[in-house]
């Protein structure tokens, strides 16, 4: 950043413009999500061709985010060392390759390991995404960026609905999969080449410093933060339907609830970017508890709702969304700027890693809380950890930021 002018450093900018480079980098993440958020769509479809249980099928249908968690600090740090073009590319062609051999696999054992690696190479992108935009926006824009590049992951979901399934009925799961790479390759490709270098010609190449990184004032409580509010976000995206219609809501209903969860879903990422935004980024904290707070009152109204027919349920469940489905984007440029600036893109996949993780692995533990312990405890339990997560986001400072001054640019 050039500390005079409060803005990014042309040295460091991508060729193509800031919109540019938010459009491909949103592309390239859609192109990911149709995978990781979309193959559920064809569920059925792959049980049959493969001949699988449900634990085998939630397998297959969780190999990509687990690939993608366990790698993504990896691909933070190679995005550090080489640049955001070569590591897109890299990743885009492993990741188009993967699933052009998964799409002739028969046998789950090659299924799954395929579909992992789809996900190794595919850990690229979000990070890369996220980078591009840190040099491409000030931080007077840059929540709000991040928030409409987050909706890449419902737009994912919603793309994959309308596409796979046909295409799975009209040529097999062999189509859908091919399908889900041609689109890689071309959205991946696009991004690679826009989105320009993390890393700024001739620059020091970073080394992998994740020590350093924890090290740092905030880091543990933003973490911690993070942790509590993936609970709540898989609470609502993964069991708001089952609770809807467990309360006596037709299906036709529920899917009303998953329309609005999915539509409020978007809205936030952006409205709560914009927030942030306020004050040349003055912002980013107090917006995360506002956020958090949100979703500790819908997660409250939500659990009365049930019992009070649909026409209470969608408003509360817009609610509820509506804040444990747009803070994404605020721990990322929380955690992006909380770091030096060669450092950002560890500094945030260290969070998204935590992130992954956890969503892949406290799902099932959630649904058996839920089981056990009815929906009105589950609810409660998931506002109560919104609430939580509130009282740590209000222990943390604003990180600091580009602030008029004399002196060098940065390289991010």
């Amino acid at each position: 950043m050039t500390a005079a002018s409060g803005g990014p450093d042309p040295a460091t900018l991508p060729a193509s413009g800031p919109a540019a480079v938010l459009a491909t980098a949103t592309a390239a993440q859609v192109a990911v999500s149709v995978v990781n958020f979309g193959l559920p769509s064809i569920g059925p479809e792959l049980a049959e061709d493969f001949d699988l249980g449900l634990t085998m099928l939630g397998a297959v249908l969780t190999a990509g985010l687990l690939g993608s968690g366990l790698t993504l600090v990896a691909a933070g740090v190679a995005v550090d060392r080489y640049g955001a073009r070569a590591v897109t590319l890299a990743g885009t062609v492993l990741g188009t390759a993967s699933l052009g051999l998964a799409a002739f696999a028969r046998d789950p054992a090659l299924l799954i390991p395929l579909l992992f690696l789809f996900g190794v190479g595919t850990s690229a992108v979000p990070i890369a995404g996220i980078g591009a935009i840190f040099r491409a926006y000030p931080a007077s824009r840059r929540a709000w960026a991040l928030g409409v590049r987050q909706m890449a992951v419902p737009l994912g979901g919603i793309t994959a609905a309308v596409a796979l399934p046909p295409l799975a009925h009209a040529g097999g799961t062999r189509t859908a999969l091919l399908f889900c790479a041609g689109v890689l390759a071309v959205l991946g490709g696009v991004f690679g080449i826009a989105g320009g270098d993390a890393r700024p010609p001739g620059a020091e190449r970073p080394r992998a410093e994740v020590r350093r990184i924890l090290a740092l004032p905030g880091m543990w409580r933003l973490l911690a933060c993070a942790a509590l509010l993936i609970l709540v976000l898989q609470s609502v995206l993964v069991f708001a339907v089952p609770a809807s219609e467990a309360a006596g809501l037709s299906r036709f209903a529920a899917g009303a609830v998953f329309f609005a969860i999915q539509i409020a879903a978007g809205v936030a990422r952006i409205a709560w970017g914009r927030r942030a935004d306020t004050g040349g980024g003055a912002r980013r904290v107090r917006t995360l508890v506002e956020a958090s707070w949100t979703a500790a009152a819908g997660g409250l109204l939500f659990a009365l709702a049930l019992h009070a027919g649909p026409a209470a349920v969608v408003p509360a469940v817009i609610l509820f969304a509506f804040g444990a489905l747009g803070w994404n984007a605020l721990v990322y440029v929380q955690a992006g700027e909380m770091a030096p600036p060669q450092l950002a893109a560890q500094s945030v996949s260290i969070v998204a890693t935590l992130v992954f993780v956890l969503s892949a692995a406290l799902t099932p533990p959630m649904g058996a809380l839920a089981e056990h312990a009815g929906w009105d405890a589950f609810w409660l339990a998931a506002g109560g950890l919104a609430a939580c997560a509130a009282l740590v986001a209000g222990t943390l400072r604003p990180a600091p930021r580009e602030r008029p001054a004399s002196g060098a640019s940065s390289g991010l």
